[in-house]
């Protein structure tokens, strides 16, 4: 239990990041809120090499700075760590100090936190909490996404619901 009103001491969100967009936002802001400390894996250049889409994507630099900007505007860089991630279990089955894992409301990403809850008892780890947060939706009902917004589509602030 952390040493703040905060519910946990340190907690994990990790994702692509590319065209960092309110849904992305709103997870980062929800992950703050409950951790006193927030580890951020960022995914590779060398892990999307499979993607579909590849080569629309945003370089792990460019990514890296945008979410950078957004931390230094919450003003909440000191209590940030980004660091890459290579595989879906991104490290998290190994680090001893998290106490929770942040996802959106995903089928295949809740899956993914089972099967690493999974590896960190094995590893003889504590299992981390899971907290799911319902995606950010868009006007037209569904979730707002980077492959939306690389096929072109663009949001206004109103248009999301949260």
């Amino acid at each position: 239990m952390s040493k703040s009103k905060k519910p946990y001491s340190k907690v994990i969100f990790a994702g692509t990041f590319d065209r960092l967009h309110e849904g992305h936002k709103h997870l980062l802001r929800v992950s703050l809120s409950l951790g006193d400390h927030l580890a951020i894996g960022m995914t590779t250049d060398k892990m999307l090499e499979q993607k579909a889409d590849r080569e629309s994507i945003q370089s792990y630099e460019m990514r890296y700075n945008k979410l950078m900007e957004f931390l230094r505007e919450e003003n909440v860089v000191d209590r940030c760590v980004i660091f890459p991630i290579s595989t879906i279990e991104g490290g998290a089955d190994k680090m001893e100090d998290l106490d929770a894992l942040i996802i959106s409301d995903d089928r295949k990403v809740l899956e993914n936190a089972l099967r690493i809850n999974h590896l960190r008892e094995k590893n003889g780890l504590q299992r981390f909490h899971i907290v799911i947060v319902p995606l950010v939706k868009t006007e037209d009902g569904k979730p707002l996404s980077s492959t939306r917004k690389r096929h072109g589509e663009t949001f206004r602030e109103e248009d999301v619901i949260y």
